[in-house]
């Protein structure tokens, strides 16, 4: 299921162009949105979040046990940031991961967009906010008291995440660039 990039297909079909070779070079909603405008973006997010959460729904449903239904969550961000059938050139993970966490439980959905807002609200850096709310992802599950498994799923995937956008992180952390979440309102 992750390697169903949904930026990737919905650019292809509404422009037949590779979203991978314009604007930022990603598969994911940003890039989208960059390419298709606010509808893209808002299309491309619910359609990677809705991915991450039928994950999280179809290991509920199989009553799979907590260690498979976490494996199954990085499975499903790994495929989403290194998709087979795209050459191993996808989106950066956080769609499908927000929706699979979102699923698995909402709380730590809401502590990641607290975090983001409240550091949004004092630095007004959006890519630091996020990868500061994603940081705490395995921390906001121990103290909800998830088990072992969850919070050290959670651990991992913000590794993934944060692996994902270690280009980005280095312009930020260099004073190089901040990326522009408003990007979305131009067309490529």
């Amino acid at each position: 299921m992750g390697c169903f990039v949904t930026g990737y297909y919905l650019v292809r079909w509404m422009t037949g162009k590779d979203i991978r070779c314009v604007g930022s070079g990603s598969a994911g909603a940003r890039n989208a949105g960059r390419i298709l405008g606010q509808t893209g973006f808002l299309a491309t997010l619910a359609g990677d979040m809705l991915k991450g959460a039928a994950v999280v729904g179809l290991c509920q449903w199989l009553e799979t046990s907590t260690t498979i239904l976490m494996l199954s969550v990085l499975a499903a961000a790994v495929g989403h940031v290194w998709p087979l059938q795209l050459q191993f050139r996808g989106g950066k993970g956080v769609a499908v991961s927000i929706g699979a966490i979102a699923a698995l439980d909402w709380r730590i959905a809401a502590g990641c967009a607290i975090v983001f807002a409240a550091v949004w609200c004092c630095s007004r850096r959006y890519l630091l906010s996020g990868m500061i709310s994603i940081v705490l992802l395995g921390a906001i599950a121990a103290v909800l008291w998830h088990p072992m498994e969850i919070w050290a799923g959670t651990v991992l995937l913000s590794g993934l995440i944060l692996w994902a956008h270690k280009e980005h992180i280095v312009k930020m952390i260099s004073g190089r660039t901040e990326l522009n979440t408003h990007d979305f309102n131009t067309r490529a």
